[in-house]
């Protein structure tokens, strides 16, 4: 396995995990009423949305082939960063 297919499996990996920690996060909203859930839907749904474009960008990454995987490494990379941080503050208003 090359270093590309090792960093494709890693972030697969944890595009796998932030998606669970994303359905966690929505199940729980709904066990706390439809009032709550309702008030941070737009959070849920922005989640997704960050989640949707790192799995994008990983994506072009495994189809990506010579000088462009640098450049499309270091979008799967700022696309993942992007996913924690935006989970993270959401987290925080659960």
């Amino acid at each position: 396995m090359d270093d590309k297919d090792r960093f494709g499996v890693s972030m697969e990996e944890q595009l796998a995990a932030y998606k669970a920690k994303i359905e966690a996060a929505r199940l729980e909203a709904k066990d706390k009423g439809q009032d709550f859930f309702d008030r941070w839907s737009g959070d849920l749904e922005h989640l997704l949305e960050k989640y949707d474009k790192a799995r994008y960008k990983a994506t072009l990454l495994r189809k990506g082939s010579g000088d462009a995987l640098v450049e499309l490494r270091h979008g799967v990379e700022h696309a993942l960063a992007d996913l924690k941080a935006a989970f993270a503050k959401a987290r925080d208003k659960f």
